[in-house]
């Protein structure tokens, strides 16, 4: 089976979108089948061309048997609306174009919420005569009013327009949180069509090691260390984590560590300024990830309150079960009721600083908790989130159609 995966992040790019399409395509290639991915040249989220890549038309490699095609985008730093909506426009336009010059494809995968990518999908599917797999990773556009983004109401019924647009011409559905469900089927989605793939954890790489602090030196080096991993989003509210390390700011001994990129992050630096108890970290490879979380002692798992935000389910959560270190989580809903099954963590109020303050000391006090909440979240990862199941699964969707 070849499969065309249009994804527009891809390693050496971080976050849940690349992360996710790198890790189904190389265990499906080691299933056998033929993988096609079609990307951006590198720049997310930073907004330039990483070193080694030119921002050329069409730029082939091959990594671990998968076959990369970078496309050219409109480079840009995610922070300004209508610039970041021609570096959308630019890849959705520059994926259709890339997937002419590929052959004997079976299926067809497009993700979002970047709307284009999805668009573009319809397209590969009416030119190629293929089965589109609508992948759906957020519930966009109904999230852009949860970001607190003022957006024209006309504009946003156009975007609905082209989601339900998206859906109908779909052949599958793949959701990454059961709790899309609904959302989908109060759009006129025939329940037969979805399936349920969630993100998991690459087990071999996020697993439990001896982990001296080789990343977090100086004060943070015997420091009890609270970190946060991942994007610094609008969606994730992180000034609640600055207003509840203020509240250790006489406490040394606690230590609040932020790793990753984003479109909130210069503002963010701005929020904590003069907080010598804050440290902010750029991006990272999954390795070293990997190896960061191995050596903090709690991480922290953050989104806005909103409504919407109740069926996201964060990829990071089950990268940390992975490495068996215990969670606090702001995020209510879906994410929360995994937490309490797995018995992984303390969950609090989205954007509660002083909930989130209160749970840091119960588990900064307590070690036994600690290492007992961590145990929890490993076995519990492994038997209910391995990507190596999930990619099975995923397969067997996509066999049907090819």
């Amino acid at each position: 089976m070849h499969i065309l995966y249009l994804c527009q992040y891809f390693p050496p790019e971080m976050g849940a979108p690349a992360a996710r399409a790198y890790e189904f395509s190389r265990r499906w290639v080691r299933m056998g089948h033929r993988v096609s991915v079609i990307c951006g040249i590198p720049n997310h989220p930073i907004g330039r061309v990483y070193p080694g890549y030119t921002n050329a038309l069409l730029h082939h490699e091959r990594i671990e048997r998968i076959d990369v095609y970078r496309t050219w985008v409109y480079v840009t730093p995610n922070a300004r609306k209508f610039r970041r909506s021609l570096n959308y426009l630019s890849f959705g336009i520059s994926a259709v174009l890339a997937a002419e010059t590929i052959r004997d494809v079976d299926v067809c995968i497009a993700t979002t919420p970047q709307f284009f990518v999805g668009v573009g999908g319809t397209f590969v599917r009416a030119l190629r005569r293929v089965p589109l797999v609508l992948e759906v990773r957020d519930l966009w556009p109904d999230a852009i009013p949860a970001v607190r983004i003022d957006t024209d109401p006309r504009f946003l019924a156009f975007l609905r327009r082209i989601e339900r647009y998206m859906y109908s011409r779909a052949d599958r559905i793949v959701i990454v949180s059961p709790a899309y469900r609904e959302h989908l089927l109060r759009k006129g989605v025939p329940d037969e069509k979805i399936h349920v793939i969630t993100n998991g954890v690459s087990t071999h790489l996020f697993d439990r090691r001896p982990a001296p602090r080789v990343h977090f030196n100086g004060r943070m080096k015997d420091s009890f260390l609270v970190a946060y991993f991942g994007t610094h989003g609008l969606a994730h509210g992180l000034e609640t984590l600055v207003d509840t390390a203020k509240q250790f700011v006489d406490d040394p001994a606690v230590q609040f560590v932020l790793v990753g990129e984003g479109a909130a992050k210069a503002e963010l630096i701005r929020y904590a300024d003069g907080l010598p108890n804050v440290h902010f970290f750029e991006r990272r490879s999954r390795q070293v990830i990997a190896e960061m979380l191995n050596e903090i002692d709690v991480s922290l798992v953050l989104l806005r309150k909103a409504e919407l935000f109740e069926t996201v389910i964060p990829s990071k959560l089950f990268e940390i079960m992975g490495v068996g270190k215990p969670i606090i989580l702001g995020v209510r809903g879906e994410s929360k009721r995994i937490l309490e099954e797995a018995r992984a963590g303390i969950a609090v109020e989205p954007e509660d600083a002083a909930m989130t303050a209160a749970a840091i000391r119960k588990l900064r006090e307590d070690e036994d908790l600690r290492r007992q909440y961590g145990d929890n979240a490993y076995r519990f990862v492994r038997e209910q989130y391995d990507l190596d199941r999930l990619a099975v699964r995923y397969a067997e969707i996509l066999a049907e159609l090819a």
